[in-house]
């Protein structure tokens, strides 16, 4: 009885220990899937990968966040087990990470993404996860000395996986180590995922990716830097301090309000990891006041804070398609209440800075001061038109304090537009959705059709059943012209927003094949070289380019984006200018290209000519002879 008694009173206390103390689960899944081929030893000589993986591991909270990494190379393999992060793993993580070997001859990417899809979540994941897979590679899909059977696997990874990793959810960023990567694949894999593709130029950008992507996984509130220092408001309650800097032998500074340094090791209220390339300070209930660093590079750093006090913005897709307006919106929040007095808004400043990353550099595109609206502050920045990763720090000046919130994505065609050859004169031109914010049934896409003759055409692309837009027809022949895509596209959300793509030059000469040239070509090398050879009485004719030299003064300084013009009240222009330039080209072409009766033509003045030569020949053999005979009947009779 008493035994039964201790096991309902055991049972009870564990069912209120569950209540009052819930057991914490992880929201956010790293996977890092890293390149072990025998490339990599050039590409990362430092193996600056490990130190980014340990950023990672560093950034993260502890305990709501799992790791684990993967090699790949001739066989996918395991190099730290998915755990969630804390103190022992962080130390497993430093011991295998700095140990591991990249000498494989192949470079499998199929087998360790079919892998990881197999690979089931550990019980520490809560049912609502983010899953965020890194992949850094330096090479293309290479299993096999056999092309076609390399080609196959690409495919798959570009189809069924891909449509795997769409379906779980799974956003896959791709950072290319090397310019001979397969960029297409995997761009396709991180825009079809909404995540982000980088290509770096050294290895110490990778840790400038791992910290954005991070940020991007796992939005913070910031400090901004002024000049080299930041304030500190009494309603912080925890700062991070991310420093970059050169090498080990820098040695970074911290300094507060009071003028003391702060020593740069773990002890009390502080928390410090140091490498040789930065610098990670944690400081609980830091002082108010201004404080200061030194020895870092400040535009690569930031500074993370934790505030009741709080700064928020609208959601950024990952994926913002090109020409796509984007809308935001800040409010400053207190307690996750949403502050609405006039007194305080009115005292607040927030600006807005849009910036393309590259590498470890950043080039401001667009700086503006958001207006008020009721009580939040709003701006909408009307069309991105060059491709590539994004950030839009939005910076809060309350007089008092000062609040930056970073939102990073990046931007694609919404669309991919190819052609094929279908048959001796048939071409096939198809435009697929990039990125399934693309409302397939709202939009349409239109083929623009320009001839060599100057006249243009627009046909409708029919929507077919596998998902993607395709126009089948004849060329015929001595064809040639130059097909777009017209994308007139409305995303998930309802925004509206046009894109054209880039063009397909289309020939045939005569009654051959089909040509397809991607890009804006005006006459094959084969033309040219028919014109040169069969025009001999024309004189070539060289034209100078114009060259016009504007003065800094004559130059028109094109005004910044107004908020309120719409994109379609500024339809794109071509100068007169431009389409005579291709005129003097077209009429060479007519000139150059014979047609079968010249051939015909030709081919029978060439056997009359043979004819009347063998003929004479013959005749002169026959008279010779006959000449011969009639000597030698002379000669008898004498």
């Amino acid at each position: 009885m008493i035994l039964r008694m201790q096991s309902l009173l055991y049972g009870a206390l564990i069912v209120v220990c569950s209540v009052v103390f819930p057991k914490a689960f992880a929201d956010t899944q790293f996977r890092i899937i890293v390149d072990a081929s025998g490339s990599m030893v050039i590409s990362d000589p430092d193996k600056l990968t490990s130190e980014a993986l340990k950023l990672i591991s560093n950034l993260a909270p502890e305990e709501h966040a799992t790791l684990g990494v993967w090699l790949f190379g001739e066989t996918p393999r395991v190099l730290l087990p998915e755990a969630p992060i804390n103190k022992e793993t962080k130390a497993k993580l430093a011991n295998y990470v700095d140990n591991y070997v990249t000498q494989d001859l192949k470079t499998d990417l199929e087998s360790i993404l079919e892998l990881l899809l197999k690979t089931p979540d550990g019980h520490f994941l809560s049912k609502d996860i983010n899953r965020h897979w890194i992949l850094v590679t330096d090479g293309m899909v290479d299993v096999d000395l056999d092309k076609d059977i390399n080609e196959a696997s690409r495919r798959r990874i570009m189809t069924t996986l891909t449509e795997a990793l769409e379906k779980r959810g799974i956003h896959l960023h791709t950072v290319s180590m090397t310019g001979y990567t397969d960029e297409e694949m995997l761009k396709q894999l991180s825009v079809k995922t909404n995540a982000s593709h980088t290509e770096v130029a050294s290895p110490e950008e990778l840790l400038d990716t791992f910290d954005r992507i991070f940020a991007q996984t796992t939005p913070a509130e910031e400090v901004p830097f002024e000049g080299n220092s930041f304030f500190i408001d009494p309603s912080i309650d925890e700062v991070t301090l991310l420093v970059f800097h050169e090498d080990s032998n820098t040695n970074p500074e911290l300094i507060k309000p009071n003028g003391m340094n702060v020593p740069l090791r773990s002890s009390g209220s502080v928390t410090v990891s140091h490498t040789p390339y930065y610098t990670l300070v944690t400081i609980l209930e830091p002082e108010s006041g201004t404080w200061q660093v030194k020895n870092v590079d400040i535009q690569r750093s930031s500074i993370r804070v934790i505030t009741s006090l709080n700064a928020q913005a609208t959601k950024i897709s990952p994926v913002v398609f090109v020409n796509e307006p984007v809308f935001s919106t800040v409010g400053l929040f207190e307690s996750n209440d949403l502050i609405k007095d006039p007194k305080v808004l009115g005292l607040m400043d927030v600006t807005q800075e849009l910036a393309l990353i590259t590498g470890d550099s950043r080039q401001i595109v667009e700086q503006r001061k958001m207006k008020q609206s009721a009580s939040q502050f709003k701006h909408k920045v009307e069309k991105l038109s060059t491709e590539g990763n994004y950030a839009l720090s939005s910076t809060v000046d309350g007089q008092t304090f000062t609040r930056k919130l970073t939102q990073y994505f990046s931007v694609f065609p919404a669309i991919k537009f190819d052609s094929a050859n279908r048959s001796e004169n048939f071409v096939a031109f198809s435009a697929t959705p990039t990125n399934l914010r693309l409302n397939t049934l709202r939009s349409n896409v239109k083929l623009d059709i320009t001839y060599k003759d100057g006249t243009t055409e627009t046909q409708e692309m029919p929507f077919v059943g596998q998902g993607y837009w395709e126009k089948v027809f004849p060329i015929e022949p001595g064809s040639q012209m130059k097909v777009k895509g017209k994308l007139i596209g409305i995303t998930q959300a309802g925004i509206r927003f046009e894109y054209e793509s880039e063009p397909w030059t289309v020939e045939r000469k005569a009654a051959g094949e089909v040509r397809l040239l991607r890009g804006d070509e005006a006459l094959s090398t084969e033309a040219l070289t028919a014109l040169a050879t069969t025009n001999r009485a024309l004189m070539p004719v060289v034209v100078a380019p114009q060259v016009t030299v504007v003065a800094d003064e004559d130059i028109e300084t094109a005004p910044e984006a107004v908020v309120e013009e719409s994109a379609e009240e500024k339809p794109d222009e071509t100068p007169p200018a431009q389409e005579t330039e291709d005129e003097p080209v077209t009429e060479i072409k007519e000139v150059a290209t014979l047609g079968m009766g010249d051939w015909l033509l030709y081919g029978g003045l060439n056997l009359l000519g043979l004819s009347l030569i063998g003929g004479g020949y013959f005749a002169y053999r026959r008279i010779k002879r006959n000449k011969d005979d009639s000597e030698e009947l002379e000669q008898e009779d004498v």
